[in-house]
């Protein structure tokens, strides 16, 4: 494997372990802030990713995919048109009424005799008649990004299958939590690798440098050797 083919590969995964840990962290913040949300549904920033679970809304949305609301601070600030999501009963596949979340499209705003908001009436786009049941203010959990009259506002299409596993523990634990395991297991074997390297360069710097003075050494030697020969050889010329 040459070295382009090895950077390349560094740096897909650095882009996947930033992408990881990016969706831990959002995952993670979610988890905690909906613990202090009045309707028990966490945010990043204001922000919040949902799960589309009907047609309701089609084809403005579909079954499937993501969308992004942000938290309402003043519902004053709704208008009709909007899409919203809201807190409220639903009848699952068994014909329970659960408590869950819902999307859809504000159509009338009804106000108390002193001007406050008394409840928002919706409907989904695909629906021939509104919801029956009112939308109050404090069951609001967010406003689409974006939405409005005619507009489909911010989605990724089949996005949001992806994020009920992500949030799901067992989704947690096959796209988070081993990768992120993995990852650091092979950031301490290259650390481990990097580290023996370097001492083998360190041993064979040492190898090297012992070589040279040995062979200086020996070069050295010799050298005396040949001039103490010559001392030698000299007062014998002499006497001759």
């Amino acid at each position: 494997m040459n070295n382009k083919v090895k950077k390349a590969l560094e740096v897909i995964s650095d882009i996947l372990l930033v992408l990881i840990l990016i969706v831990a962290i959002v995952i993670t913040v979610m988890t905690f802030t909906s613990k202090s949300s009045d309707v028990g549904v966490g945010n990043v920033f204001g922000y919040t990713p949902f799960t589309i679970q009907s047609d309701s809304m089609a084809p403005t949305f579909k079954t499937g995919d993501m969308i992004i609301s942000k938290e309402v601070k003043n519902v004053n600030e709704l208008q009709v048109g909007d899409v919203i999501t809201y807190t409220t009963v639903l009848t699952d596949e068994t014909g329970r009424s659960v408590r869950g979340n819902n999307t859809h499209r504000i159509t009338e705003i009804i106000y108390n005799n002193d001007g406050t908001i008394n409840h928002f009436v919706t409907k989904g786009d695909a629906m021939s008649m509104e919801d029956t049941k009112p939308v109050t203010p404090d069951e609001i959990i967010g406003k689409q990004i974006n939405s409005g009259t005619g507009k489909a506002g911010l989605k990724i299409a089949g996005l949001g299958h992806a994020l009920e596993f992500l949030q799901s523990q067992m989704g947690f634990m096959i796209c988070i939590i081993i990768p992120l395991a993995l990852f650091f297991i092979w950031q301490i074997y290259k650390l481990i690798m990097m580290f023996m390297q370097a001492k083998a360069e360190d041993i064979d710097e040492d190898t090297k440098r012992r070589a040279i003075e040995e062979y200086l050494a020996e070069q050295e030697a010799k050298k005396k050797e040949e001039e103490k020969k010559e001392k030698e050889e000299k007062p014998s010329e002499k006497s001759e």
